[in-house]
């Protein structure tokens, strides 16, 4: 069976992605301060601490986003 008539690969259970999530571009080396809030809104609607919301944000930082 050639690599393109392969079935695909079930979907892994459990992690269903959030239909309100934030996105931004991959490549983005700024992010817009709205896009930050509704960020940091939606993290604590899930009940994200601010000492995670801390650590999320220092290690997107080392990663080069500035805003």
């Amino acid at each position: 069976m050639s690599a393109n008539d392969r079935p695909l690969s079930a979907p892994p259970t459990g992690r269903v992605p959030c239909a309100t999530r934030v996105e931004v571009e991959a490549g983005a080396l700024i992010v817009a301060a709205a896009d930050v809030r509704a960020w940091v809104a939606h993290l604590r609607s899930h009940g994200w601490t601010d000492g995670e919301l801390d650590h999320v944000w220092l290690t997107r930082a080392r990663q080069g986003v500035t805003r």
